[in-house]
């Protein structure tokens, strides 16, 4: 009994040493019952302790109106899982995607590049953009590329120092005065790109204990949902708690890519939800405000966004599926062109290279095909001249867009 009292003590005196060293190391409200390891930090400086879990994520989720939006995204994973693409041109869709991801969950933030200036960027090719405007998107890749780095890596958990660190990489060298990484010390309202109120956020005093608190949940499994469902609860958790200046958004979008990846839904790196976000953000805001209503006040109803997430992920999975259609239409096209001897045959692979990305640079001709610039420059002619691809830009800053024979093929539904 004496050793029971000496413990219980020694709790609340850890409690109480560590709330004035680090007022952030213990959530008040949590229960006693409780306790995780995590690493704290004294007087002297950081060590290991066992420490109360904390309150998880409250919500609401009525889960029998989700039964048919999960359905339609399982068919859509199997199509996926079952899909026959070339190995090539699936490697294409996915580099176009990786760009459209980047592009999109930027531009819904306010960011200006367009999707070309996008691609110049990341591969590359060219960085005379507007500083604030290229940090934004250069810090948002390496977010995305730690994302995909980990997703595969089980032994590193969804939690929240991993969510601060994503955080940092987003927000990386733009400007220190938004403290990338850090939560913010006041208020932060979230308005569309009008100006308009889409919802009040928490006080700035509470972050911590929130944040701290999804963590947990987020490590403890996102209390067991499917894939699609955590990813829209740790996506509309994070937004409705807002934690930092900037940047929130893009973590989120980050953090819902993490488990859409680590548990079974990448739909083979082809698809972008973000840019499908991007697309219908209009209908995107309204879902997390139909969630959140006007301020964050748990527990509230997320089943509208949940809904709202999941059959974005199929509409954007569709998206992809209706371009493949179109890709055999656009290899009938070529062919027939090859064989009536307007076109040759070696253009084929870079005609269809154009098609998928939107357009094609003569440093991915050459690349794709192994052609010398100068013979790359007499197919690309051809190309032009057959009405497949159409010149723009200096020679220098040259690009080709796609001609009037490949820009009427679009995407063909498939469902």
């Amino acid at each position: 009994m004496v050793t029971l009292v000496c413990a219980i003590q020694f709790r609340i005196s850890l409690q109480l040493l560590l709330a004035q060293t680090c007022p952030f190391a213990i959530p008040r409200r949590s229960p006693m019952g409780a306790w995780y390891k995590r690493l704290v930090c004294t007087i002297t400086g950081t060590i290991h302790l066992f420490v109360p879990e904390g309150i998880p994520v409250n919500y609401r989720l009525k889960t029998t109106q989700l039964r048919r939006a999960l359905a339609s995204l399982e068919q859509r994973r199997q199509i996926f899982d079952n899909l026959p693409l070339d190995p090539q041109h699936a490697e294409w869709f996915r580099q176009r995607a990786w760009i459209r991801t980047i592009h999109g969950t930027t531009r819904i933030e306010g960011n200006s590049l367009n999707a070309l200036e996008v691609e110049d960027l990341v591969t590359g090719a060219q960085s005379r953009f507007p500083r604030k405007e290229a940090l934004e998107v250069l810090g948002t890749t390496k977010a995305l590329s730690f994302v995909d780095e980990v997703a595969d890596d089980k032994r590193i958990k969804a939690d929240e120092p991993l969510l601060r660190h994503i955080h940092k990489l987003v927000l990386d060298d733009i400007d220190p005065m938004l403290t990338p990484g850090e939560y913010r010390k006041g208020p932060n309202t979230v308005a569309d790109a009008q100006g308009n109120v889409i919802f009040t956020t928490p006080p700035s005093g509470d972050v911590p204990n929130l944040m701290r608190e999804f963590g947990v949940w987020l490590r403890k499994g996102a209390d067991g949902h499917p894939a699609p469902i955590a990813a829209a609860l740790a996506h509309l958790e994070l937004v409705a708690i807002h934690p930092f200046y900037d940047g929130n958004g893009r973590t989120a979008r980050a953090l819902a890519r993490l488990f859409l990846l680590r548990l079974g839904y990448a739909l083979g790196g082809l698809v972008s939800l973000d840019a499908y976000l991007d697309q219908d953000r209009r209908t995107y805001f309204q879902a997390i405000k139909d969630s959140n209503r006007a301020k964050y006040s748990p527990p509230y109803d997320a089943t509208p966004f949940v809904r709202y997430f999941i059959e974005s992920i199929t509409g954007a999975a569709d998206y992809v599926l209706s371009r493949t259609k179109g890709l055999t239409m656009v290899l009938a096209v070529l062919r027939r062109d090859v064989i009536d001897g307007r076109l040759p045959g070696r253009v084929q692979d870079g005609l269809v290279y154009a098609w998928i990305n939107g357009s094609l640079r003569p440093a991915d001709y050459v690349r794709i095909t192994g052609r010398t610039k100068q013979s790359a420059s007499r197919d690309l002619a051809a190309a032009v001249a057959a009405g497949h691809l159409l010149a723009t830009g200096t020679t220098r800053s040259r690009r080709y867009r796609l001609g009037p024979r490949l820009a009427k093929i679009g995407p063909v539904a498939v469902i």
